[in-house]
């Protein structure tokens, strides 16, 4: 999985779409500080999955969208895509994504929150991309990312969060994710444990509970049922009288309406004399209304012309004030006006004054800015003069600097050139020899590959028969656990349903109090009713209960004397009357007296459809006799005809020898006791069938279980060894492909060597040309820095000169341009009084001409007002004339409309009495409208209350049911107020604890199960992490010990000399134990390895990563600036060992160390032409060398 390509678009400083390729083994990423180096690896971090946005150095996650610069605006979003080539079959990978030769993983992040994952562009979660990285040494948090200053962490870090590095390369790091999740589903299941026990613990508590409430229940609506009709025949026989009293009220309303009437009639008449004479009035009214008005006009008119006069009278007093006052005030505006032109005069001589100094004194402030232009100029081109010198001087110098450090890098080249030749020809040898053995290897582990693979195909073919056995068991659990239920709740309905009539009966209800007395004094004698001794069939029951009638409530006892003694206890203590049979009568009725019954619709014998005990036979014979049981009365007459004896019907209708018939409808309290027996015997036979139902259904169920669980223990063996064998395989293929990969590496690396042998030759020479070149051009520089240098100085010396003219020049200046300015302000002050003087001047003018208007209207408005006085007084003597003749006229006409009225008053007398009678007529009318109405309502409530209790009953159609009955008496209010009492005392019931019984014991057996499906669930996952936290240890272990010992390997070599190795903190805990670092440079004590020099620490951080890369390389491994605290010595040591591991990973480099770039294939390097937006520029060396090396050969083949 090595990285092939990167793309950004918006991230951070690239915000536009930029392409880094790392097809090389070894690629450099260079460019000046700030230039967005770094931002590479966070772009590669932050598609891996990065969530800190600290790690990715800054404060929150939309600090990674490009935010703008100063001419270009902020990115709506930042995408990049990171490209990986599946070099290796995908054997690190999931399954999903093994085939694919690249594997492209894109995020992106809009401003707006919304984040994306894509791998392959299918949109994927952030677990899937994580989960694509763990095992492979490759992560956000793995040893493949180095971030700049973060290498001495490895060394200062805990020694707990060292052994992630050691975690990762074991690859441990999808077990202890894997592990987290079982974790997380563990503490689920035990949280639904909890729960599932809480509602079974619940479920119990309530099921007695609901279990008593359902026996009460039962009561309850037997009960109310009796309730219920004893009611509706009290209400039926209200209703009938309510009817009754409604038709009586109807037909006195009827009466009483039409006097009512009559009345009415006699009053309209009346009304509609008075309303003519009303009508007499209002004429009269209306005439006497209008002579009022006309006098009432008169008298306003003279108000009028009166209040006219006065307001004339006063106005003309009031304009004569208003006249003087003008006059007066129009002689002090004329004065004011003169002395403010006088003060004009004065302040307009001032501003023409004032107008020629601010000339004058501006003149003479142009002229001296225009010598201090002068002046200024003169020291611009002085100072520019200075900077190219500097800037010479400078160029000089970089050219001096250049000249040292390329020939320090032509000496450096050529040492390192030399050590480099030797080093290669010993390694060739080397990797010649381990190509033998590596060739061997690669054969073995075929071989071990094979015999792997068939082992798994045999596990997995076993796995998939017993998936497909337990899958059917399941099934039919399925199907078994549903017929199971069934079974239980017809069998619960059964019970529910006998326990409710067995409690009716040892109620004794309808059977008399000296009977049930009898029954529960316990005594020995007494056997029980009748009714207990005798079942009949079913199509017998009714002639049963017929022929015996109330005998069946007779006590049955041992001896007859016993009975009599029973009976007398009754009497003394008055507990009621009871009827006692012994058990064995006198007489009773033999078979020999049959005669055979040869008449049709005769069904036999009663006694032949009646069963009892053999103990019970001599009293069942001697009650039922010689019964014959018929299926009509025409039938029993013929027996009585032709046998004489005695007969009933079917339906119970019984026909005696003698003539007497009995039978009709009823409440037979006899024959519902013998239905009742019968079903409860009927229904015990089926509780104790389904009772056999139930036990073989879930002996059924228990042996499914017990396969199920059986099946499910050698699926869980054969998962356990197909999953070892895939493990194995895994591990062999894995052994394989890094054997010949590193086979293949091998022989590259052979012919990789050979190519770099005559490199390097070459570049010896070049070496030599290029420093001697370098040190001519070097000379030549310092003496041109010299005379630079001179003649810097002599321009700076003159700059100066130019600078002080300036000063003084500028400061006379100043002073000229405060003057002018204090002169324009007086010059402004002094315009302003101007226009303020000429302003006021104006306004008194205009005032002056608004008093001699104001002088002339007065005048005007006199001489109108003095004309109007005139009409006015005159108006006023003819108005007084009008006003005498309509007073005259007002007072004839109130006159006749007294006498109008007075005859009024007399018909409205004789409406007064007539309205009387007719009120009358109507309160007798109101009085049985309303005896009406009270009966109606209460017949309304009635049936609203009966529909309101009985849920919608129609209460007239159930009045044929109860109108035949006896009226209600106070036995049966009496029986109500019981029945009432008993339910109150019930309290509430709970009429659906009956179905809330049966679904408590349904979910009561489903949380039974689902219980036990979570304690097999949290056994698998327990088993499941202590199968994880073994495999994890067993490599952990594996891991560092090989680790530990390459960490003692490169360390000496790193450091030429010296000694390393590592500790685990806590052996025993192999899980969380930390590792610590023993570390002893050459020439030093083993001490506190924080005491170390910061190169120290980061040689012996990077000796312990190469020594991880040797046991477990990463696919690629990027290093930022992690050469930057080591001296050149340890950079050349550091790149030899990025150098030898290139063959298995791929290295990404950030540096600013220049044998570090030299050493690269490819070099990008990173720039920020335009403020705040980085590019990228890339070289590629090897490209470049190999030019240099066809050149050479070129030239050497001319020579030649």
């Amino acid at each position: 999985m090595k990285i092939k390509r990167l793309e950004l678009s918006g991230f951070k400083s690239f915000v536009d779409r930029t392409v880094v390729k790392f097809d090389r083994a070894v690629m450099g990423i260079v460019g000046p500080n700030g230039c967005g180096k770094s931002n590479i690896v966070d772009a590669i971090r932050w598609c891996m999955g990065e969530q800190s946005a600290k790690n990715l150095r800054g404060r929150s996650m939309d600090d990674v969208i490009f935010s703008g610069s100063e001419t270009r605006p902020g990115a709506e979003f930042a995408e990049v895509t990171l490209t990986f080539e599946n070099d290796n079959d995908g054997a690190d990978l999931p399954i999903e994504y093994k085939d694919y030769a690249e594997i492209a993983i894109t995020r992106r992040l809009h401003r707006s929150g919304e984040s994306e994952y894509l791998i392959n562009k299918t949109q994927v979660r952030l677990k899937d991309v994580t989960d694509l990285f763990l095992g492979t040494g490759v992560g956000t948090k793995a040893y493949s990312i180095i971030e700049q200053g973060k290498i001495g962490l490895i060394v200062s870090a805990k020694a707990e969060d060292r052994r992630l590095l050691i975690e990762e390369a074991a690859g441990i790091t999808k077990f202890k994710s894997k592990r987290k999740q079982a974790e997380k589903k563990m503490e689920m299941t035990q949280q639904n444990l909890l729960r599932v026990g809480d509602i079974i613990a619940e479920i119990e508590r309530n099921l007695g509970s609901l279990k008593r409430q359902a026996a009460k229940a039962e009561r309850y609506v037997a009960y109310r049922g009796e309730l219920e009709d004893l009611q509706l025949h009290e209400a039926s026989h209200r209703y009938l009288e309510l009817t009754g009293w409604v038709k009586l009220e109807s037909a006195e309303v009827e009466t009483h309406t039409l006097a009512h009437d009559q009345a009415r009639a006699a009053l309209t008449a009346r009304e509609a004399e008075l309303e003519g004479a009303r009508l007499d009035a209002h004429g009269a009214e209306a005439a006497l209304e209008v002579a009022t008005t006309t006098n009432f006009a008169a008298e306003n008119a003279v108000r009028a012309e009166e209040a006219a006069i006065s307001r004339a009278r006063d106005r003309i007093a009031a304009l004569a004030r208003r006249e003087a006052e003008a006059e007066a005030e129009l002689a002090t505006v004329c004065a004011q006006r003169e002395a403010l032109g006088r003060e004009l005069e004065h302040v307009s001589t001032e501003l023409d004054a004032l107008r020629e100094q601010e000339a004058e004194q501006a003149e003479q402030a142009e002229d001296e800015g225009a010598r201090l232009a002068e002046i200024v100029a003169e020291q611009e081109r002085a100072n520019r003069t200075v900077t190219e010198h500097r800037q010479r001087v400078a160029q000089t110098q970089a050219q001096i600097a250049s000249g040292e450090a390329k020939l320090e890098g032509f000496e450096r080249r050529k040492s390192e050139t030399t050590q480099r030749h030797e080093k290669r020809v010993f390694e060739r040898a080397e990797l010649e020899l381990a190509a033998a053995e590596l060739a061997a290897r690669v054969d073995l582990l075929t071989a071990e590959v094979t015999g792997t693979r068939e082992g798994k195909l045999l596990s997995s073919e076993e796995k998939g028969a017993l998936e497909t056995r337990l899958g059917e068991l399941r099934q039919d659990i399925v199907a078994s656990e549903r017929r199971l239920d069934e079974a239980k709740h017809d069998a619960q309905k059964k019970r529910s349903r006998l326990h409710a009539l067995v409690e009716i009966q040892a109620k004794l209800e309808g059977v008399g109090a000296g009977t049930k007395a009898l029954i529960a004094s316990k005594d020995p004698a007494v056997l029980g009713l009748l009714a207990d001794r005798v079942e009949a069939e079913a199509s017998a029951t009714a002639a049963l209960a017929g022929w015996l009638g109330a005998r069946l409530l007779d006590v049955v006892v041992t001896d007859p004397a016993r009975g009599e003694a029973l009976l007398d206890d009754l009497r003394r203590s008055k507990r009621g009357r009871a009827t006692v049979v012994p058990r064995r009568p006198a007489r009773v009725a033999g078979q020999a007296t049959r005669a055979p019954l040869e008449i049709p619709e005769v069904s036999g014998y009663l006694i032949d459809f009646v069963h009892f005990s053999n103990d019970d036979e001599e009293l069942v014979r001697a009650v039922v006799g010689d019964v014959v049981l018929v299926e009509t009365d025409e039938a029993a007459r013929q027996v009585l005809a032709h046998t004489r004896l005695a007969a009933v019907t079917r339906a119970g209708t019984v026909h005696y020898p003698d003539g007497r018939v009995a039978g009709g409808t009823g409440e037979d309290v006899v024959a519902h006791m013998l239905d009742s027996r019968r079903e409860c015997r009927e229904l015990g036979h089926e509780v104790e069938a389904l009772e056999r139902v139930l036990t073989e259904r879930l002996a059924a169920h228990q042996a499914l279980r017990l396969a199920l669980t059986e099946t499910q223990s050698a699926l869980d063996v054969a998962r356990q060894r197909a999953h070892e064998g895939e493990l194995a395989l895994v591990r062999v293929e894995k052994d394989l492909r890094a054997a010949e990969a590193e086979q293949a590496s091998s022989r590259g690396r052979v012919e990789a060597l050979a190519r770099e042998i005559d490199e390097l030759a070459w570049q010896l020479s070049q070496a030599v040309e290029e420093r001697d070149l370098a040190a001519g051009m070097l000379d030549e520089a310092r003496g041109e820095l010299e005379v630079a240098q001179r003649e810097l100085e002599d321009a700076e010396a003159f700059a100066l000169s130019w600078t002080e003219q300036v000063d003084a020049r500028r400061a006379h200046v100043t002073e000229r341009r405060v003057r002018v300015a204090g002169t324009r302000e007086k010059l402004h002050a002094a315009r302003g009084t101007v226009s303020r003087l000429e302003k006021s001047t104006l306004e008194l003018g205009e005032r002056a001409g608004r008093l001699d208007r104001q002088l002339a209207d007065g005048a005007r408005e006199h001489g109108e007002t003095a004309a109007q006085l005139y009409l006015h007084t005159e108006t006023l003597r003819g108005a007084l004339d009008a006003a005498r003749e309509a007073e005259d006229t007002l007072l004839a006409a109130r006159s006749t409309f007294e006498g109008v009225r007075q005859g009024l008053s007399e018909r409205e007398a004789e409406l007064r009495a007539l309205r009387a009678s007719a009120d009358a007529a109507r309160e007798s009318l109101t009085s049985h409208e309303m005896n009406l109405r009270e009966r109606a309502l209460a017949l309304r409530h009635l049936l609203e209350a009966i529909a309101e209790k009985f849920r919608g009953l129609d209460l007239p159609r159930v009045v044929g049911d109860y109108h035949l009955r006896p009226p209600p008496d106070e036995a049966l209010r009496a029986r109500i107020a019981e029945l009432a009492g008993l339910i109150e005392r019930m309290g509430s019931v709970n009429l659906d604890a009956m179905r809330e019984h049966e679904e408590a014991e349904k979910r009561f057996s489903f949380y039974s199960d689902q219980k036990a499906d979570l304690d097999g669930a949290l056994a698998d996952l327990t088993r499941a992490i202590e199968q994880m936290n073994r495999e994890s240890k067993k490599l952990f272990e594996e891991t560092y010990t090989q680790v530990n010992a390459r960490f003692q390997e490169i360390f000496p070599r790193m450091f030429r000399g010296g000694r390393a190795s590592l500790r685990l903190t806590n052996p025993d805990d192999m899980l969380e134990t930390g590792i610590e670092i023993l570390a002893q440079p050459p020439g030093k004590k083993l001490g506190n390895i924080e005491l170390m020099s910061g190169g120290e620490k980061a040689l012996t951080a990077v000796s312990l990563i190469f020594a991880i890369f040797q046991i477990k390389p990463s696919p690629f491994c990027i290093l930022d600036e992690v050469d930057a605290p080591l001296d050149e010595a340890n950079v050349a040591r550091y790149n030899e060992a990025i150098r030898s591991m290139t063959d298995r990973s791929q290295f990404i480099l950030i540096t600013h160390i220049k044998r570090t770039m030299q050493m690269v294939d490819v070099l990008h390097g990173v720039t920020m032409q335009e403020s705040g937006v980085s590019r990228l520029v890339t070289v590629t060396l090897n490209e470049a060398a190999e030019r240099r090396i066809g050149a050479r050969e070129a030239s050497a083949s001319a020579v030649a």
